[in-house]
């Protein structure tokens, strides 16, 4: 389920549908293709076994939003996240509002010795866009950078600070600080195993 708030909420329109296809082809693992879009006050969200936002700008979540995004998340929900392109706004706006939501569970890295980084596949390193790697000393390939929070023992909140979704389009913007499209589809795939196991 994708999470509509009042912002700019669908940045890419392909991205999650063709990262669930590769998935599907990567694991044999049945996904439902058909995507929902729900706002976090809307109580469907309860039966969302994922949620995913993404985003380039700034934004808030009202009352109702913090609140159903908190239960969802203590009762087991899982919330998948992308700063869409690498964009600033976003990856504030999503910080401060995940401090409202649980504040009591900081946001962390996620060390790359994680059981998240090895299934379906091994990552250490993956590749990254022209444009973060100016800003990272030329190099062409990072550990991948995910925060998460952890409640009980698990990851229920898993944060991208750089872009993903081009990526899953496998039209990765150069100019975006983002993985590039075998990456993004890497971490993207790892991230739902996480998801579906956890």
């Amino acid at each position: 389920v994708q999470v509509v708030y009042q912002g700019e909420w669908k940045t890419r329109h392909v991205g999650l549908s063709v990262l669930l296809q590769q998935f599907n082809q990567r694991t044999d693992i049945p996904v439902k293709l058909s995507l929902q879009e729900l706002e976090l006050a809307d109580a469907q969200i309860f039966n969302a076994p994922m949620l995913y936002i993404t985003g380039h700008e700034s934004f808030q979540f009202n009352t109702a939003e913090i609140r159903n995004l908190r239960e969802y998340l203590k009762k087991g929900g899982f919330l998948m996240a992308e700063a869409c392109c690498g964009r600033k706004g976003f990856d504030a706006a999503f910080m401060r509002e995940m401090k409202k939501v649980l504040p009591e569970h900081p946001l962390r890295p996620i060390p790359i010795q994680d059981q998240l980084f090895t299934l379906p596949n091994a990552i250490r390193s993956v590749g990254i866009t022209p444009a973060l790697a100016s800003q990272m000393s030329a190099k062409t390939t990072i550990p991948p950078k995910l925060l998460g929070i952890d409640i009980n023992g698990y990851y229920a909140v898993i944060y991208s600070p750089y872009g993903l979704a081009g990526g899953w389009e496998m039209s990765q913007n150069p100019y975006a600080l983002g993985y590039d499209d075998a990456g993004s589809l890497s971490i993207g795939e790892n991230i739902l195993m996480y998801a579906i196991t956890h």
